[in-house]
């Protein structure tokens, strides 16, 4: 399953590509596993190598990247993970929870 994700604050690799999206994907034991081998116990750059897996992108292009459009890429991935229940991320993929009196 693989979603695209719109950027609210588009950036620019350093290699002078624009991105002003994402297409996210689920991550499978084996991308965990070569995650923790570079990582080691390391749990800042253990999230910053999944995502840039999930992201298809390079760590350091990660780096550009607008800090609220990185903790809504960060949502979705603990959400893979299964750290987190699934959320609403504002990406057009899933609709708000309102919530509704039992009356």
């Amino acid at each position: 399953m693989r979603l695209t994700m719109d950027l609210q604050f588009p950036f620019t690799t350093a290699a002078g590509v624009s991105i002003t999206s994402l297409e996210l994907r689920r991550l499978k034991v084996k991308d965990l596993k070569a995650i923790g081998k570079q990582a080691g116990s390391d749990e800042v750059l253990l999230e910053i190598l999944g995502i840039s897996r999930m992201c298809n992108i390079i760590p350091e292009d990660l780096d550009e990247m607008d800090a609220a459009d990185y903790q809504q890429v960060k949502v979705r991935f603990l959400e893979y993970l299964g750290v987190t229940p699934a959320s609403p991320v504002r990406d057009g993929s899933t609709s708000e929870v309102v919530p509704v009196s039992a009356e």
